[in-house]
């Protein structure tokens, strides 16, 4: 196997390039950058990475992994579930799951901000193109004017086809319960 950038490792390991980098910039020594600052990775890398994915996937945060110097560069423990450890004792044990039920927090509490900003931005395109309707609107009807108004009509309301509103958004709790 030839030597594969970060976009190639990600496609064959099926995560994403930041979860690469991200990997290789916890473990520095084991994965260097070339002199571009690009990580480049070898056989005995990708199949470094691929541990870390099943080591991650069985619930082990990434802080705890522990990468040796052993020819294969294998882990240094074997690989356990961190729910249910086997000699751990027994305040370690609820404080790794605290640990590990507070990440899964952050992370859930991360995506609920990223679903709220995106239903912000939309809900701000529509008052741009709201906006861009009326001027667009009211444009023809200065230049009718000559840009210049009485007092008598400046008083009266300005009466223009309705433009149509958007759809009223629902609040983000409503639309994972109520659909």
């Amino acid at each position: 196997m030839e030597i594969l950038k970060t976009k190639d490792a990600a496609e064959l390991l099926s995560v994403s390039q930041t979860t690469i980098k991200r990997w290789a910039a916890m473990f520095p020594d084991f994965f260097p950058k070339d002199r571009f600052g690009h990580y480049t990775f070898s056989e005995q890398q990708i199949s470094l990475l691929s541990h870390i994915k099943d080591r991650i996937n069985h619930g082990e945060p990434l802080e705890s992994i522990q990468l040796t110097d052993s020819n294969e560069k294998q882990m240094s423990t074997s690989p356990q579930d961190p729910l249910h450890p086997t000699d751990a004792e027994p305040m370690q044990d609820i404080l790794s799951r605290i640990h590990y039920i507070e990440r899964t927090l952050d992370q859930k509490a991360d995506e609920v901000v990223m679903i709220q900003l995106l239903q912000q931005r939309e809900e701000l395109e529509d008052l741009r193109i709201m906006i861009k309707q009326l001027a667009a609107t009211l444009e023809p009807m200065q230049a009718s004017k000559g840009n210049v108004f009485t007092s008598n009509e400046a008083s009266r309301p300005v009466t223009t086809t309705r433009l149509p509103s958007p759809p009223r958004k629902r609040g983000l709790l409503r639309s994972f319960f109520f659909l």
